[in-house]
């Protein structure tokens, strides 16, 4: 370790304690243990004030030669205050009065708190002989630079650094990591389980392994894990060093780089540090560099644990087979499950909020508007930085251009952010061309039909036919293909890095030359149920001014399983679910509290099911074109599902530019497609008794056939199955059409058409819809529970009641309700509240 840096501070007149102390300190000087500095040696014509400011800050000791004159001196005085205010940034600086002279230094300030020199505070000039009141002096300091040197702390620059991020919020100056961390969706391989993945669910499970591999995508969040592990790991006191390979440079010398990287992040003697037990060394953004391996193998022979993080792309490149790191786990970066969502948007609303209860409507719409964009990880995947994203654009600011929708926006600036993080300027014409090639190559890539990529040849050959008709500097196409660019070379294909931004481009280029691709872009509505089309016309749908791929939208949709009448839910329809809803289904759904732990736990497990549910969903684009093109009916309902996305998408963006007659066309075709799926299932039940028939046929063949049970009960179990599938199809079609219209500014619209239309499935449509977006459950809600559960009794719907029971009931278990509504809630619907008995009870006892 260098010398420490030492400070005097002193009054002119006392010059010659000064000098006398220096003398007694010199062994600690030849012994390179501290380094002196004093204002006199300050060259002439040098800014003397801003030097001693810079050597205070600085100093790892600071001493206060304390007289009469130094109390009376406003420099001296200015310099203790400084060297405090210093010393709350640097934990390991040390700050030593030290009593020349009898004075009232007792009374100065806090000084009489800190420990004085010499021993007990005697003025130096008051022993006899003097020389032992300064050796006293001497094996203080002498002490005190040990300490200093075995004090790892972290220096509070480099805490603050790691502690930075992007982000911001209109109510808050300065966000800092933890306030938004949440622990990442973290697996690693099973050995034991025929490499089955499992999740790593905290730090400390994650420092089990001494040796891994940390890998994801790029935004996924690597480095801010580093940071925020660093920072735990020092918050226990656990030895730790932070490498980012990116920056080592070319130097060979290993332990030079470790020192360097110690000194700029710790307090104390590197060496001694190194030479401690059970260190952490991580590593960020590791390459194919040699010097990084080279430096990685050294650490092995220091440190306990290792952490390597990079990316997917360079682990598979170079890394997956390499026998130098065979003994390295691989742990994977997933992107969020619905519930780490749900806590990052709860630390964000925290960072907002003054102290106000939870409000689960907002995070509620929030999640809305953020699902709506990633559009179940196809698009963004869930990683942290693209929710924080879109959580600050739709905060902030919207876009001056109101070309660009709401949701386009978003798209926009994470699209803009990324190609100013390359390098690319925002001020100049850098951005336009940027845009425009990536138009061009999104438009080539999807016109050459082998993928969402080009080959080398191919690119080769658009890149020189671009440059004929349009100027792009080479600055710009080599940041394109930087670490943050838009584009970027797999295995010898050229793509773009991250899926959403291709579709984003391809549908710019098509807006804007819309005349020339009309068949292209009506083929892709007419088989809008292909993955790849339907994401291709939600982004074309976001650049677009002209309507007219609205309405072809919606005439697919409309003329999609036109052979079924949208259903009404009447009683006679919905009459097949009767004994199912009699016999199966509860009246309530569990004991019902309003107890917050509660409502937390709900709410996690019905995220916890949205995630299955989008990992479960997953046909690829040629499944579903197989089954389409084999069975008209399927065809049709992929169709019509697909749409109801588009739609739903088009409602989002284009509700401030579209005419209210235009919103409510496609508000009721909505409706009608949800309602028309519904209807397969739905009405003369004798298709369902022939699936019975059919199912127990089979069953009857197979060895798990019970012959010991009647054939009336294996019917009616297979029955219950089939009739509890149907009802699932039938209540997910109706949900699918509330979630594609939930958005509160349509609120007049649809009571509008929920009165001309005056079905029950209407009415039930317009409950779910005022469920999921109110603010609270309130006097409104109340009235329309009221109007559901008068009209539609168990004797006029036994379907209806019971799915607006359950779905009211599930609403109290995943909102904080007032107490007066919660007792309104469980009257309307028949039911007796368990807690408010409970309470009763004990007032009884």
């Amino acid at each position: 370790m260098p010398p420490l840096n030492f400070f005097y501070s002193y009054c002119h007149q006392d010059h010659d304690y000064r000098t006398t102390l220096d003398s007694h300190l010199s062994m600690l000087v030849r012994n390179k243990v501290i380094n002196q500095w004093y204002d006199g040696k300050i060259t002439a014509g040098s800014p003397w004030e801003d030097k001693i400011i810079e050597n205070l800050e600085n100093a790892d000791i600071v001493v206060f030669l304390v007289t009469k004159n130094w109390l009376n001196s406003d420099a001296c005085i200015e310099e203790w205050d400084k060297a405090k205010l210093f010393a709350k940034e640097q934990p390991n600086k040390r700050l030593i009065p030290i009593i020349a002279a009898e004075c009232a230094w007792k009374d100065f300030d806090d000084m009489k708190s800190k420990l004085v020199l010499p021993q007990d505070g005697k003025p130096v000039s008051q022993w006899k002989p003097m020389d032992s009141a300064w050796s006293s002096v001497y094996d203080g300091i002498k002490h005190v630079a040990s300490e200093v040197k075995k004090n790892f702390k972290l220096k509070k620059k480099f805490e603050t650094e790691l502690k930075s991020i992007e982000f911001c919020s209109t109510n808050s100056k300065d966000i800092f990591l933890e306030d938004v961390f949440v622990f990442p969706s973290l697996t690693a391989y099973s050995d034991d389980l025929n490499g089955v993945e499992l999740a790593v669910k905290s730090l400390d499970e994650l420092i089990e392994e001494p040796l891994q591999f940390i890998v994801g995508e790029n935004q996924s969040g690597k480095t801010k894990l580093c940071s925020w592990i660093y920072l735990q790991l020092n918050k226990i006191e656990h030895p730790c060093l932070y490498i980012d390979l990116a920056q080592i440079g070319a130097s060979k010398d290993r332990e030079k780089i470790l020192k360097e990287n110690f000194i700029k992040q710790q307090t104390g003697d590197f060496h001694l540090w190194l030479n401690s037990p059970n260190k952490t060394i991580i590593f960020d953004n590791l390459s194919k560099d040699s010097n990084c391996i080279e430096l990685i193998k050294f650490a092995e022979e220091h440190f306990t644990n290792i952490m390597i993080f990079t990316s997917t792309d360079v682990y598979r490149s170079y890394y997956i087979d390499d026998d130098r790191f065979v003994d390295f786990k691989r742990i994977n970066i997933k992107p969020f499950c619905h519930s780490k969502q749900e806590d990052l948007i709860k630390k964000w609303l925290e960072i907002k909020s003054s102290g106000d209860d939870i409000n689960h409507s907002l995070i509620d719409a929030i999640e809305n508007n953020i699902n709506s964009i990633i559009i179940d990880n196809k698009v963004l995947p869930r990683f942290p930085f693209f929710i924080l994203s879109i959580l600050q654009t739709y905060e902030s600011f919207m876009p001056e251009n109101l070309k660009i929708t709401a949701y386009g926006h978003c798209y926009h600036a994470l699209i803009v952010a990324r190609l100013i993080k390359s390098g690319i300027n925002q001020e100049d014409s850098a951005l336009e061309s940027a845009f425009t090639f990536c138009s061009n190559l999104a438009y080539k890539i999807f016109e050459s039909e082998n993928g969402l990529n080009l080959s080398e040849e191919q690119f080769t050959k658009f890149k020189e036919e671009y440059s004929s008709e349009y100027i792009i500097k080479n600055s710009i196409f080599n940041r394109l293909f930087s670490e943050n660019g838009l584009l970027t070379k797999n295995h010898g294909k050229i793509e773009f890095a991250i899926s959403y931004s291709y579709y984003f481009f391809l549908g710019k280029y098509l807006t804007e030359n819309y005349l020339a691709n009309k068949d292209k872009i009506s083929a892709m509505v007419e088989s809008s149920y292909a993955r790849h089309n339907s994401l291709t016309l939600i982004f074309t749908i976001h650049h677009a001014n002209d309507i007219s791929i609205i309405d072809e939208i919606l005439a697919h949709t409309m003329c999609a399983i036109d052979q079924k009448q949208p259903a009404k839910l009447s009683k006679e329809e919905t009459s097949i679910f009767n004994s199912l809803l009699n016999d199966v289904i509860p009246n309530r759904l569990h004991d019902n509290s309003s107890d917050c732990r509660e409502i937390e736990t709900e709410r996690a497990k019905e995220r916890q099911f949205r995630t299955q549910h989008e990992e479960d969903v997953g046909s690829s684009d040629e499944d579903i074109e197989q089954l389409a093109s084999e069975n008209k009916l399927l065809n049709q309902v992929f169709q019509c599902n697909k749409n109801i996305e588009i739609l739903s998408q088009i409602l989002k963006n284009k509700t401030g530019s579209l005419k209210k007659a235009k919103i409510a066309e496609i508000v009721e075709t909505l409706c009608d497609a949800g309602l028309r799926l519904a209807s397969i299932l739905l009405g003369d039940d004798k298709e369902i008794k022939a699936c019975v028939k059919f199912v127990y046929d089979q069953y009857k063949l197979s060895d798990e056939y019970d012959s010991t049970k009647t054939d009336s009960y294996h019917l009616k179990k297979i029955q219950n199955i089939v009739t509890f599938r149907c009802m699932v199809w039938v209540i997910s079609s109706i949900e699918k059409s509330v979630k594609a219209i939930n958005k509160p500014e349509l609120r007049e619209i649809i009571i509008d058409i929920v009165d001309q239309k005056n079905t029950p499935a209407y009415h039930l449509i317009k409950y779910f819809y005022m469920l999921d977006t109110c603010d609270k459950f309130d006097g409104n809600l109340k009235h329309e529970l009221e109007f559901m559960m008068k009209s539609y009794t168990k004797d006029k719907s036994m379907f209806l009641n019971k799915i607006v029971s359950i779905r009211t009931q599930h609403y109290e278990r995943t909102h904080r309700i007032k107490e007066q509504h919660r007792q309104s809630i469980f009257s309307l619907l028949g039911l007796k509240d368990k807690k408010m008995n409970a309470k009763l009870d004990m007032l009884k006892l």
